[in-house]
């Protein structure tokens, strides 16, 4: 602050001050114009006598730096170290190169090639294949060894059936012995009834080896039982791990524990869960995938469920891997967590009277006492906009997906009419009619951020309302506060995309559904954790992979993908995002499909423009104006699909058709085929998807704009 003077100074030549230093009055002569500054909680008397006196001793740490140190010795003086340079000798280590030593060498080729005419394959070789063999040679002996006195593969694995009391020594089958097996490896696997043994020459067993493995059989399946665990081949690894059973799911004797190796949506090996023990194992051929566990019900009912990524292993050769714990836990709903706004506490509960809905109000529930509201018999990855209401406050919207406890908050009328009458006096506008709002949290791995921008990309002219470090609305703020909070005011309703940026980069990015007269729950979330994710394109119904350019919302530019496969790095969150797909061709539809950052694989089919119109016209269904396509993809069972809320939808506009893309007739789909919906109006829609065998819900929610094609894919 800055001490006015009572009189200026061209009528003042000095001023009278208090000294500390004399007890007294002094006088001060002044001779240039003076400004005192000082902090606030200063005195003035202080703040002039640091002016006048800079150099003065005010701090007790100066006084401790004048003062002299205190020197704390002893007497006697400690006895001088020496050291002594020791020299060591230069060591040098030998070794002579050995030769491949064979039975005969012409002395003509030993002096040019080093090698006789029946070793001529030798120089064939490359460096490490030479020196494998060289050293197998000082090992074994193996060029000199007779190999056509041993026996054939064929009559080794004879001499064992012989020797288990299989067959006999002319190769007939014994009656079956069940309490005996072959031992390979140590591991003794099952008997079999009816083993078959055929004795051949060693050209026959390399004819018949090919033959089998061109037919896709595998040898070892010939005398070892169909357990994976029980016979160990090269390339195959056993993982061993950690099993635990939790969030109140119990095993009884209707339930099953599964475990299997998932490969971009395909099972792959079966493991083994010791319930006794509590560990896993499982046998996989390759490191590619997920190793999903679940536990099912007699009557095929998912009722909990957990897994890991094999990329999260450490790669190498060991046949034997320590596997991370796998928590079996409920099986993924949707479930939302709801406090106030004026709650002091995060796990206070909802506001009294609260109504939670789920799919357009397909699904009414209520609120329990700690303010959770959940729906049952979700597949994983579905998304649905949930909306919550309560008395005297606004409506709550939020786009969530499936497996994961989102968070919403409810906001009284009186504060969001005391937020609007603050933003209306400062920008002199005037705010009519029930408000629309975006409010959310900026959030690094759960915990606030500042130095955030957010921008709605759907509507660019909105302008953010930052709140300050007091929790109020500080509209001279342009990024976000230690506690990460914004608001956006006069939201047009419709699905908004929203951006997060720090100096030009991008955050993180939050897909909201905003309605009139409601707050639309925007969190912004950011992780440091990615994942490694495999992306494919592809045709459709042939499964060709196709050339293409994808937009990202996780990403920052556009992704090439001149292959139709690669790999793409992103963000390890539960969390709602939007894709669109442009074929280099022109015969696939630029399509616009939905994924999630958390999805163990993204494959995106590719559909054409001759075989959409062809069902249009066989159908005879005529395109209305201002509507779009939904094309949808169901591979796990037969299934019936509708739009949430929109009960008077012409059933003529559905058409389902099978893995082939042929039309049904029987207005029902099919597995492993889909469905087109013709004629689907502009607006933000939840197409559902029911199972009919397992009676699951498959939800997405996808906007769909006037012209477009949004593809979407079914698959737990």
């Amino acid at each position: 602050m800055r001490l006015k003077r009572l009189i200026p100074f061209a009528m003042l030549a000095g001023c009278f001050a208090w000294s500390s230093h004399t007890g007294g009055l002094k006088y001060i002569p002044i001779y240039e114009g003076l400004t005192i500054r000082a902090q606030k909680s200063s005195p003035p008397h202080v703040a002039f006598e640091e002016t006048i006196r800079p150099n003065s001793n005010f701090s007790e740490w100066d006084h401790f730096q004048s003062m002299m140190p205190v020197a704390l010795g002893v007497e006697k003086k400690s006895p001088a170290l020496f050291a002594k340079k020791v020299v060591l000798a230069e060591m040098t280590i030998q070794k002579q190169v050995e030769t491949v030593a064979t039975n005969v060498r012409s002395e003509a080729s030993s002096a040019s090639v080093g090698y006789s005419a029946d070793d001529a394959w030798m120089s064939q070789l490359s460096n490490a294949q030479r020196n494998r063999l060289q050293a197998a040679q000082v090992r074994d002996d193996v060029l000199n060894h007779d190999w056509q006195q041993e026996p054939s593969w064929a009559e080794s694995a004879a001499a064992a059936l012989e020797k288990s009391g299989l067959i006999n020594s002319r190769g007939d089958v014994l009656a079956p012995n069940n309490k005996k097996g072959i031992a390979v490896n140590g591991v003794r696997g099952e008997s079999l009834d009816r083993p078959s043994v055929q004795r051949s020459s060693a050209s026959d067993v390399n004819q018949n080896s090919f033959a089998s493995s061109a037919n896709g059989s595998d040898g070892s399946q010939s005398f070892v039982g169909g357990n994976s665990s029980s016979a160990v081949t090269t390339g195959v690894r056993r993982i061993v791990g950690p099993i635990e059973i939790t969030g109140g799911l119990a095993v009884t004797n209707e339930h099953h524990i599964e475990i299997r190796r998932n490969d971009e949506g395909v099972l792959k090996e079966l493991g083994r869960v010791d319930l006794m023990k509590g560990t896993y194992n499982i046998d996989v051929e390759q490191t590619t995938g997920t190793v999903v566990a679940r536990l099912v019900n007699k009557e095929g009912k998912t009722m909990g469920e957990g897994s890991f990524r094999l990329n999260r292993l450490v790669a190498g050769t060991q046949n034997l891997l320590s596997g991370p714990k796998i928590k079996v836990e409920p099986h993924p709903d949707y479930t939302v967590a709801l406090t106030g706004a004026y709650n002091s506490k995060a796990n206070d509960a909802a506001p009294a009277q609260t109504r939670v809905t789920f799919v357009k109000g397909v699904s009414d529930v209520k609120v329990n006492r700690e303010g959770i509201a959940s729906m049952e018999n979700v597949t994983r990855g579905s998304s649905t906009v949930m909306r919550a209401a309560a008395p005297k406050h606004l409506e709550t919207t939020n786009l969530i997906v499936s497996g994961k406890e989102s968070r919403s908050t409810l906001y009284p009328e009186s504060m969001v009419t005391a937020l609007m009458d603050i933003i209306a006096q400062h920008r002199n506008e005037s705010y009519e009619g029930a408000p629309s709002l975006i409010w959310g949290k900026v959030m690094l791995d759960g915990k606030p951020v500042s130095g955030i921008e957010v921008t709605v990309e759907t509507a660019p002219d909105l302008k953010p309302i930052y709140f300050n470090q007091f929790m109020m609305p500080d509209m001279n703020l342009t990024k976000t506060s230690d506690n990460g909070l914004y608001v956006f005011v006069q939201v047009p309703t419709g699905f908004h995309s929203l951006l997060a940026t720090r100096s030009d980069s991008i955050f993180g990015y939050v897909n909201v559904v905003s309605e009139e007269g409601a707050v639309a729950q925007g969190d912004l979330e950011a992780t440091m954790k990615n994942e490694s994710v495999p992306l494919r394109v592809f045709d459709a119904f042939s499964g060709e992979p196709i050339s293409a350019t994808v937009t990202m919302q996780s990403l920052s530019e556009d992704l090439s993908v001149p292959t139709g496969a690669t790999t793409v790095s992103l963000p390890h969150l539960n969390r709602f995002g939007l894709t669109r797909v442009h074929a280099d061709g022109a015969d696939y539809i630029p399509a616009r499909y939905v994924y999630n950052d958390n999805d163990d694989f993204i494959h995106f089919p590719l559909v054409r423009w001759e075989w959409l119109r062809a069902i249009k016209s066989f159908m005879k269904i005529n395109e209305m104006p201002k509507s779009g396509l939904i094309v949808g993809f169901v591979p796990d069972e037969d299934f019936e699909v509708f739009l949430a809320a929109y009960d008077n939808f012409n059933q003529q506009d559905i058409v389902y058709f099978d893995m082939q893309g042929r039309i049904l007739q029987n207005h029902k789909g099919a597995a492993g085929g889909g469905f087109v919906i013709y004629n689907v109006p502009e607006d933000t829609h939840e197409v559902v998807v029911t199972g009919t065998r397992t009676q699951k819900i498959y939800s997405r929610v996808v906007p769909v704009d006037a012209n477009s094609l949004s593809v979407l894919n079914f698959r737990e």
